[in-house]
């Protein structure tokens, strides 16, 4: 017998339209096995027009949308995301990303820091690409010797395969940086 009289029980914020998840699952299978990005999109967006709250959809449209080139709409589903309790070293890395590709590195940096704060095992293999992120945008921001940090921390954790992509794209460039500031200093030559 059910309860009819007690309805406090039921959250209806959460309760998903069943055509949403089919949407959602007939557009992974569009992006992960057909390569077909165009109907994989067209799927998640008359989902996520369904049930505003499927948080799967909302994070593989985010997906796909950074994928077609739409940043912005990208960076704004997963904020949405995030607001909905979505606090995953993932979305943040992608939040992180799509500020990065914007030019918002300050917002980029603190996405970056939250994103390594929260990697664990389960997703560790997003480390890498985080930290060189972050490396990059530390030498765009001309932070060089924060970089270096980076990059020494990094080296600590990673293993030698993930970190020579790091190595051969970051660590030149940040020593030479770092040795032509050093000289300066020593100089005490002012630039003007």
């Amino acid at each position: 017998m059910q309860n009819t009289e007690n309805n406090l029980y039921i959250n209806r914020g959460n309760i998903i339209n069943i055509k949403s998840e089919i949407l959602c699952r007939e557009a992974e299978d569009d992006f992960f096995y057909f390569n077909n990005i165009n109907a994989a999109y067209k799927k998640l967006n008359e989902s996520v027009k369904l049930t505003p709250n499927h948080i799967k959809s909302i994070i593989l449209l985010a997906d796909v949308s950074f994928i077609k080139g739409y940043i912005r709409k990208s960076l704004k589903l997963f904020n949405k995301a995030e607001q909905m309790g979505c606090h995953s070293a993932k979305i943040y890395a992608s939040i992180a990303n799509c500020n990065n590709v914007l030019g918002n590195y300050s917002e980029a940096l603190k996405n970056c820091n939250k994103a390594i704060e929260r990697i664990n095992f389960e997703n560790f293999i997003i480390y890498s690409q985080v930290v060189e992120m972050k490396i990059n945008i530390l030498i765009q921001q001309k932070q060089y010797k924060k970089a270096y940090i980076t990059f020494i921390k990094a080296q600590n954790i990673l293993d030698k395969n993930s970190l020579k992509s790091i190595y051969n794209i970051s660590y030149e460039l940040l020593n030479k940086k770092i040795n032509v500031h050093n000289r300066l200093m020593q100089s005490h030559l002012k630039i003007v």
